[in-house]
């Protein structure tokens, strides 16, 4: 009876031994692409301490699927001088669906600082002609999507290259529509190469 008492002792603990330790939880940071100036046709940003990165869609014959990042404007009708970087995780919506960074004059003023101002949600020429973000980003409390946006001296972007390639940084924050919630943006950074962005694939 003692000798199996024992052996019942002892596996218990090897059981409890050949546990694993959790693991820490990995720093967001280190999920991001490297701020780069190459054109490498990378994006990243911490939303509320969760990384948000571009993932295209599925695709079919007969369906392309959706991008993960699009890049395009318009700087030749009158004051409608704008670009867009558009991305989105079209693959599980989370934490965001779809992000839209508005800046204004980027032909025009090349390199430097782009202040956020405040968002209509609208984007292309329905949007206002000023800087702004937009994005369409997931409650997990409420299991549902919200739209946040930058408003007044909220945050801003800063393009720290221009050309074929464009490459820059952001951080800020973004209010829920017709709310006072707010979620914060931190670390954002990209770099376009408008040449070769069409077929890269985000996974």
């Amino acid at each position: 009876m003692k000798t199996q008492f024992f052996i019942f002792l002892a596996t218990l603990l090897l059981v409890g031994c050949s546990k694993e330790e959790p693991s820490p939880p990995q720093d967001p940071l280190a999920k991001l692409p490297p701020e780069t100036q190459t054109g490498a046709n990378t994006f990243g940003c911490i939303i509320n301490e969760q990384v948000f990165y571009p993932r295209d869609g599925e695709s079919s014959l007969f369906n392309p699927g959706s991008k993960g990042m699009i890049f395009w404007g318009d700087h030749t009708i009158g004051q409608n001088l704008y670009n867009e970087i558009e991305i989105k995780n079209a693959q599980d919506g989370k934490p965001c669906l779809r992000m839209i960074i508005h800046l204004h004059g980027l032909f025009q003023n090349k390199v430097g600082d782009y202040v956020w101002k405040s968002s209509n949600f609208q984007n292309s020429i329905d949007g206002l002609m000023q800087n702004y973000v937009f994005a369409k980003n997931f409650d997990a409390l409420a299991n549902a999507w919200k739209f946040y946006g930058s408003y007044e001296n909220s945050g801003k972007v800063t393009i720290t290259r221009y050309g074929n390639v464009i490459s820059g940084n952001f951080s800020g924050k973004l209010r829920l529509l017709n709310g006072n919630e707010e979620i914060e943006i931190k670390n954002g950074r990209f770099d376009i190469n408008s040449s070769t962005l069409p077929a890269t694939k985000f996974l």
